[in-house]
């Protein structure tokens, strides 16, 4: 499960926060306190997610190169 997570934590991140709004249409008289700290534990995880991805980044820049002609 983390393996998948680790792989994947970006796209996860996009669909929590597409849902987000989605939540007013099903639950119109959902507190707005809780919409302003769904967001902002949102903006937390987006920055770890971000984070991750930077890693994942640097690690593939600095590692063995890949011959391109064996995929």
């Amino acid at each position: 499960m983390n393996d998948f997570i680790s792989k994947h934590g970006v796209r996860i991140y996009s669909v929590l926060a597409a849902l987000v709004p989605a939540l007013l249409l099903v639950w119109p008289t959902i507190p707005w306190e809780a919409l302003v700290a769904a967001s902002a534990g949102l903006l937390g995880v987006g920055v770890a997610a971000a984070a991750h991805e930077d890693t994942k980044t640097a690690a593939a820049l600095t590692g063995p190169q890949k011959d391109p002609n064996w995929g």
